[in-house]
Formats: C-alpha cells, structure tokens, sequence
C-alpha cells in the first residue's frame, strides 16, 4: 500500500492504518531502535509505542514521508528509553557515537529553545552541503546510531576510513559552528 493511502487511512480513523504501517515499516522501525536499545523487550517496547504515537499524532500532523516520520518517533522514544535506564544499560556503539558529538558542541552549552532551533538548521544546512557519502555516513552514525563496523560494510568502506571520514566531518562541522558562531 502507497504511503499517501497508509496516510488518508489514519486520517480516516481506520485501524488498519497501524497494521499497513506495521507491515510496510515494522522491520525498519525495529533497525531503528536495536541500533539505540540493547535489550529486545526495550525495542519492543519502542516500537509498539511508535505505532500508539503515529496514531495520536496523525491528524493533524500529515507526514510527507511516511518512513521518516515513524523513524523520528521510534527513535525519540528509544532515546527516552534509554535514558531512563541507567548508564551501564547503555549499548556501547551509542554511547560512542553520542559522546564524538557531545565533545563537539559541549554538555550543557545548549540550554535556549530558539538556540537549540538555530543550531538545528545551522547543522541541517552544513549537513546539506557534505557530498552525499559523507551525508550518509554521518546520518547513519549520528541519526540512526549505527556502528562504525555497520557503516563500513553498508558502504563498502574500511574501518579506518569511516572513522578518518567521520572524524573530517565532525573537525569541518566544529569550524562551520565556529564560524557560525555557535562554538
């Protein structure tokens, strides 16, 4: 079934829009909260409240795409999950790849709501500007928290290269916010 049909169900009220949405994107909603969450009744947990919060959240919200949006709720969720348990739950890759960000921009640095906003479409439109495999790479490590040895095969890359390619970006991001003045 087409996304704008999943779509005009939700906002129909039909429940067969949870289950379409199930199947079409039950397998990737799940890749999105294992890559966040250790435990599986956790990825579960994550997954079956992302169907309840698509439901609550659509109308009125109308997602362009379908995909991303579900993506952005299973993954807030994970992250809340996540921080509700304590540290020595945390999967190691996560707390890898959120730390190399965290030196980036700093702990406690971002406090404002309209300075977080700015910071957004200020890392948003660096992003944009990356050639696109440097784009994928740092999405796939830093929005979907996948593993540096997961990127690697994805792409096709060595281990070393990910790394050297991520490390690049986070140096010429740490110079664009600079520059910015965010840093």
């Amino acid at each position: 079934m087409e996304d704008s049909q999943i779509i005009e169900l939700y906002f129909a009220r039909n429940q067969q829009a949870l289950s379409e949405s199930r199947e079409k994107y039950g397998a990737y909603c799940n890749a999105v909260a294992r890559n966040i969450l250790s435990d599986v009744r956790d990825v579960d947990e994550s997954v079956n409240q992302t169907w309840y919060e698509a439901w609550k959240s659509i109308p009125p919200e109308k997602p362009v795409v379908l995909s991303a949006y579900l993506g952005k709720i299973t993954r807030n969720i994970s992250l809340n999950i996540l921080r509700s348990h304590s540290a020595q739950k945390r999967k190691a890759d996560f707390a890898e790849s959120y730390n190399e960000l965290d030196e980036l921009i700093g702990s406690g640095s971002i406090e404002d709501e309209i300075f977080t906003k700015q910071l957004a479409e200020s890392v948003n439109e660096f992003i944009g500007e990356l050639p696109e495999i440097q784009r994928k790479v740092f999405v796939c490590r830093y929005w979907y928290f996948d593993s540096i040895d997961e990127i690697s095969s994805r792409f096709g890359f060595t281990e070393g290269k990910v790394k050297s390619m991520l490390y690049r970006v986070r140096k010429n991001l740490r110079k664009y916010l600079e520059q910015e003045e965010f840093l």
